[in-house]
């Protein structure tokens, strides 16, 4: 992995401590507790997800292997398009059961992770399913 990178993560790492540290001094440990606590942790699965796959790019890359080929933008294609349409789908719930949600900031903030952990998902599914 290149320096500016690992610099990069830490620097990352060291923020979000800071900033959890921040918000825990703040309001306390009440924060975190219910639909909070499922956002919170979405963020945290979102955040190591990204990272996992940019150790895993940069691996690639130090094997002298291609990042962009036919394949892996077939890959791309397929798993957005499955993104795409289980984000629909995942909106259209929450839109009928939005009144379960505290306040309309809560709401879509959950409904932009959640679309993002689907995109995650759909291309963790197309690669396992593409090595069968």
């Amino acid at each position: 992995m290149k320096k500016n990178r690992k610099l990069l993560l830490i620097i990352v790492f060291l923020t979000m401590g800071v900033v959890l540290g921040y918000i825990i001094i703040n309001n306390g440990t009440k924060m975190f507790q219910g639909l909070n606590l499922l956002i919170f942790a979405l963020i945290i699965i979102g955040g190591v997800i990204a990272f996992i796959t940019a150790f895993k790019r940069d691996k690639e890359e130090k094997e002298g292997l291609t990042t962009d080929d036919e394949l892996s933008t077939l890959i791309k294609y397929k798993s957005g398009y499955y993104a795409y349409m289980a984000s629909m789908y995942m909106w259209l719930f929450i839109f009928l059961l939005k009144d379960k949600f505290p306040d309309t900031e809560t709401m879509l903030g959950g409904g932009i992770l959640v679309s993002a952990l689907l995109a995650f998902i759909s291309k963790f599914i197309v690669k396992q399913k593409l090595n069968d």
